[in-house]
């Protein structure tokens, strides 16, 4: 079966809806032997706690086997029926004993197994299921029964009926730990059992995580800054008023101070946990954000830039071209701008006759000359193949000639400088660009390009007809 947390965040989260629903089977298979052998250890886990009720551990094995066998979107129609059958035990369970309990119908649904055994129960008070409990039953089995679809963002009721579940659960289990009553019993009906509450949080939970799609989950276990940030405070939002109020409550007990001060020290510890909780995020997320720019930079630099000669590609020249016209047409003044187009001369002889490697070379010592021609702050870019491209700022309008005077004694120096089995040599336009006028990129380009082209047709009429013979072997570039 498919893994819909691959794409996550914490991809082991993947298990957990799987060890949810084999906890509760366990949980369930337990108690009833517990009632059957009389271990009180696992009826009720502490001597002095409520006993779970029988009934409640055969609902836990039934909503086990519901969420196991309907963990995707993708079980077969077989498994989902068997889940939906499942899930309907369940919820005629909670909803007999929830009537039994509002309307007072006797149906007896929780005495039918063990019931002389709970007659007797050593706290003294008959054990039934709790009415929390058989609430959580109805919610969590209609969740299972019916799990609503909902497109992302909108409303989505099995979620909110699982919520509920899990903060109706959440309630006992700190009743428990701070022994308030109130929060784990209703009214002068028996307490939920401690394991039932904890399974019943452990299930729900587990029910969540067995739908990814669902928006809570998939913000939680989200790669990006918001799942990292959830997944932060989480902890802090949860745990930490629990442990600082059950301490509070302990130093009380204790005659360490009284209740004033108790709540004092509650409310400035809280400040302070929470003021170091996000000075400590707010670190996280700025150091996440540093490395996303630092990454999206070199992505960038990637996108724009050639691979063979580092200089900018085609789309990097557009989108830098593109900017350096806006400032030009609107902050630059006295600044002239010039469009130089190269094309390198018989490259394709090259490849002929030399091989593509010496092709390659060819193209990279073309972009050195260019590089070493023009400024850094000028814009250089390979347009593909043998053709070269540079957008570059001069002081006067009249050092247009100057540019191409440094190319072709820069092409000189090179030849000259290197022992290559090639004359490189690089046939060039160049155009002003007129900034007052609205000309794009490509249309100034274009002239550039038609510039270029002249000077090449014009340097190969000028060769005498014996050059190649005479050039031997050396490999000429026209």
């Amino acid at each position: 079966m498919k893994n819909p947390f691959k794409d996550l965040a914490i991809p082991g989260v993947y298990g957990f809806g799987r060890a949810a629903s084999l906890i509760a089977v366990f949980v369930g298979i337990s108690v009833l032997v517990g009632w059957a052998l009389d271990v009180e250890l696992l009826k009720r886990i502490v001597p002095t706690l409520v006993a779970m009720n029988p009934v409640t551990a055969v609902g836990f094995i039934f909503l086990g086997v519901a969420v196991w066998t309907s963990r995707y979107d993708n079980a077969s129609a077989g498994s989902v029926t068997w889940a939906r059958w499942a899930a309907g035990i369940v919820l005629i369970i909670g909803t007999l004993k929830f009537c039994e309990i509002v309307f007072g119908w006797q149906s007896g649904i929780d005495q039918i197994l063990f019931e002389d055994k709970m007659a007797m129960d050593q706290t003294g008070v008959p054990n039934r299921m709790a009415p929390n409990t058989a609430f959580n039953f109805v919610l969590l089995s209609l969740a299972l029964i019916f799990p609503w679809k909902s497109k992302k963002g909108h409303f989505d009721p099995s979620t909110v009926l699982i919520t509920v579940s899990i903060f109706g659960s959440f309630l006992p289990v700190v009743g428990y730990l701070f022994g308030t009553k109130s929060f784990y019993g209703i009214g002068q009906y028996i307490p939920m059992a401690l394991h039932t509450a904890l399974t019943f949080l452990i299930l729900g939970i587990g029910l969540l995580l067995a739908r990814p799609e669902r928006s809570v989950i998939s913000t939680v276990f989200d790669k990006g800054l918001s799942g990292v940030m959830v997944r932060r405070l989480l902890p802090a939002v949860i745990v930490t008023p629990v442990a600082i109020g059950w301490l509070r409550l302990k130093g009380q007990n204790l005659g360490l101070y009284d209740n004033e001060l108790g709540a004092a020290l509650v409310v400035v510890t809280q400040i302070l946990l929470l003021t170091a909780t996000v000075s400590w995020l707010s670190f996280l997320l700025l150091r996440l954000d540093k490395q996303r720019r630092e990454a999206e930079a070199k992505l960038s630099e990637l996108v724009l830039t050639d691979d063979l000669t580092g200089l900018r590609n085609r789309r990097g020249f557009a989108f830098l071209a593109e900017q350096e016209l806006k400032l030009a047409r609107n902050k630059r003044m006295g600044i002239v701008l010039w469009c130089v187009y190269a094309d390198l001369d018989g490259l394709k002889t090259i490849n002929d006759t030399l091989g593509h490697d010496a092709g390659s070379e060819a193209i990279k010592h073309a972009a050195a000359v260019l590089r070493s021609s023009f400024r850094d702050s000028d814009i250089i870019a390979r347009m593909g193949g043998d053709e070269f491209v540079v957008l570059a700022a001069t002081n006067a309008p009249t050092d247009g000639a100057q540019l191409i005077k440094r190319v072709k004694a820069n092409v000189a120096a090179l030849n000259e400088r290197e022992d290559l089995p090639y004359t490189l040599a690089l046939s060039v336009g160049i155009i002003p660009v007129n900034t007052d006028d609205m000309q794009t990129v490509d249309e100034i380009v274009t002239e550039a390009d038609a510039e270029m082209y002249l000077d090449k047709t014009a340097r190969k009429k000028a060769l005498p007809p014996d050059t190649l013979a005479s050039l031997a072997p050396t490999v000429l570039l026209y």
